[in-house]
């Protein structure tokens, strides 16, 4: 299957703002988005021409934090999440910068396990950091 990762695009947002409405209950808005782009790491993963998912984060000082990453349920367990976040990874340490920082829905199992198989490790929990429904965070981090 032929696939791309690219930066994400003004064209991508709607698209983009199916899948974010289609997975969270608390959906960025078109402005999140915009911010990202323009001030920010935002990329998205293209498979046969077809926008399946995305993932975004910022900068701080020596560290990253990987801020939202959604692919489309028609591609789950199929690799692509992974894909996304070992891209990132590798494209953010060319800045030398080597420390990685997300929040994930305690109850998302799915998504711990997948980050654990990619070296994070759980560092804390943000309470009630969740809204629509109320939930910890927990926090993870990668060192390379």
């Amino acid at each position: 299957m032929n696939y791309e990762i690219r930066r994400m695009t003004i064209e991508d947002i709607p698209v983009v703002m199916e899948l974010e409405k289609e997975f969270f209950s608390e959906p960025w808005s078109v402005n999140m988005f915009l911010e990202e782009i323009i001030n920010h790491e935002s990329f998205v993963l293209v498979l046969e021409k077809e926008l399946i998912g995305y993932i975004c984060g910022w900068e701080f000082s020596n560290e990253y934090r990987i801020t939202n990453l959604c692919i489309s349920k028609k591609y789950h367990r199929q690799g692509w999440a992974e894909k996304l976040v070992r891209f990132i990874i590798a494209e953010i340490e060319k800045k030398n910068i080597y420390d990685f920082f997300l929040e994930v829905r305690k109850s998302n199992l799915p998504a711990i396990k997948l980050y654990e198989k990619l070296k994070f490790i759980q560092v804390g929990i943000r309470k009630l950091y969740y809204e629509n429904p109320e939930e910890d965070a927990v926090i993870m981090k990668y060192k390379s």
